[in-house]
């Protein structure tokens, strides 16, 4: 008796092997019966969804449920995907039983730039100019004013429009400024002007020197000057100077 379990053993290991190698000898031959999209993203908005992952590729003439696993090449999807202007990377693509799964990272967009000629796009977290979409329901900075209407998905966004992204990192960093500060205009001068929730004052922020002291230097006015005489008293914040604010009645 003292033989009988370690041949058990054995043999359930031996039937465990066998099955697997069944699995994986009939896998590509099974067809491909669901597709399962997993995104990723730092916005409340998913902007490429389910639906839109299914759409690309019935549009690419790429055929997937009900094919032959065997059949479906995986770099051919994944590289239509790496295509996409709103996806950032494409974390794995394979199969999980009888169903592909796509999981895939999307841009944060962090800026809805117009420009003086009507047009718009988005701007992300790296700096790059990313197509204006219907999906984008977030809350977002809008960038407008002197704007380059040179607009290239996946390309870096001009200088000025890199320094309005710097300046709405510092933004949304803070609660304050968050609620306080919802729009950014560019100059003729290539300045930054901020326009503000409450008051209705126009900030002339200037450039991104000394960023840090002149935002905490318009939360001090706000929190000690303005909400004693009242919001609507300005029409003007300038901010450029160091250390001080100057303020135009209206």
């Amino acid at each position: 008796m003292k033989y009988v379990k370690p041949i058990v053993r054995i043999m359930l290991s031996i039937t465990l092997i066998v099955m697997l190698i069944l699995a994986f000898v009939n896998m590509p031959k099974q067809r491909c019966e669901h597709i399962q999209a997993v995104a990723h993203t730092q916005n409340e908005s998913v902007i490429l969804s389910q639906t839109d992952i299914e759409t690309l590729l019935s549009d690419a003439k790429i055929e997937i449920i009900g094919k032959a696993m065997k059949e479906i090449d995986l770099g051919e999807v994944t590289t239509l995907l790496m295509n996409n202007p709103f996806i950032e990377t494409v974390n794995f693509v394979h199969f999980a039983g009888k169903k592909l799964v796509i999981d895939y990272t999307l841009r944060e967009i962090v800026l809805h730039v117009f420009t003086p000629n009507g047009n718009h796009y988005f701007v992300d977290s790296n700096g790059e100019m990313v197509p204006f979409t219907m999906k984008m329901k977030d809350y977002l900075m809008i960038v407008n004013g002197n704007v380059s209407d040179n607009f290239k998905p996946g390309k870096k966004a001009p200088g000025k429009i890199q320094d309005a992204l710097a300046l709405t990192r510092k933004i949304n960093g803070n609660e304050f400024y968050q609620a306080q500060f919802r729009q950014i205009y560019l100059n003729n001068r290539h300045e930054m002007e901020l326009a503000t929730t409450v008051g209705g004052q126009t900030i002339l922020f200037g450039s991104m020197d000394n960023a840090d002291e002149k935002l905490e230097n318009l939360k001090t006015v706000y929190e000690n000057g303005l909400s004693h005489k009242g919001y609507n008293t300005y029409a003007q914040l300038d901010a450029r100077y160091k250390n001080r604010i100057i303020a135009t009645r209206k």
